[in-house]
C-alpha cells in the first residue's frame, strides 16, 4: 500500500475537526477554496460525539436551576445517549430541550418554564435573561391592569429564571478558562 502526502492532509483535517477545532478554521488551515470540500475531512467520529454528549449531559439544570445527575459510566448512560439521538432535533426549543420521551404528549403548550422535563445549558444564558428581562416586564403590565392571577403566573416564570440563570452563571464561571 502506498501511502501519499494527501492522506496525512486527510487525517490532520479528520484529527483537528475531532479536536472541536471550527471547520472554517480547518478549511483555511488545509487551503480550501469551499466549505464543502472540508466537509470531506469532518468525518467526525462516535467517539468524539459521545463524549460531547457526556459533557453535555453533565452541564445540564432543570427549570428550577437544579443540576440533573448523569453518570456516563452508569447503566443508564448507553439508553440516554440512544434517546438523544433519537429525539433531540424535534425535542428542540428556542432555550433548552424537552426531556420529555418523545412518545408522551405535552401537557404544558408554551410553559416549558414551567415543565419539569425542561432542561438547558449555558448555551441558552442570553436568551434567558432577556426572557426574564421581558417577563419581569409582563408582571408590571398585568400589575397594573390589576390582573393579579396573570402577575403570578409570570412570576412562577420569573422565580425559575432566577435561578435557571444562577445555575448556569455558576456552571459558566466554573468553565472559564482563568477559574482552571
Amino acid at each position: 500500500m502506498t501511502v501519499t502526502a494527501h492522506q496525512y492532509r486527510h487525517t490532520l483535517g479528520t484529527r483537528l475537526i475531532n479536536a472541536g477545532v471550527p471547520q472554517h478554521v480547518v478549511q483555511k488551515m488545509l487551503g480550501h477554496a469551499s466549505p464543502q470540500m472540508t466537509a470531506r475531512y469532518a468525518t467526525i467520529h462516535d467517539a468524539t460525539i459521545r463524549a460531547a454528549f457526556d459533557d453535555y449531559q453533565q452541564r445540564r439544570v432543570d427549570v428550577h436551576g437544579d443540576r440533573l445527575p448523569f453518570d456516563p459510566h452508569g447503566p443508564s448512560a448507553e439508553a440516554e445517549w440512544i434517546k438523544h439521538n433519537l429525539a433531540r432535533v424535534q425535542a428542540s426549543l428556542p432555550n433548552g430541550y424537552c426531556g420529555r420521551p418523545p412518545q408522551q404528549d405535552c401537557p404544558h403548550p408554551n410553559a416549558c418554564l414551567t415543565c419539569p422535563d425542561f432542561q438547558t445549558t449555558t448555551t441558552f444564558l442570553p436568551i434567558h435573561r432577556r426572557q426574564h428581562d421581558d417577563t419581569l416586564e409582563l408582571i408590571d403590565l398585568a400589575e397594573q391592569r390589576g390582573n393579579g392571577r396573570l402577575a403570578d403566573n409570570h412570576r412562577k416564570v420569573a422565580d425559575n429564571l432566577t435561578r435557571i440563570i444562577a445555575a448556569l452563571e455558576t456552571l459558566e464561571e466554573q468553565d472559564a478558562p482563568d477559574a482552571r
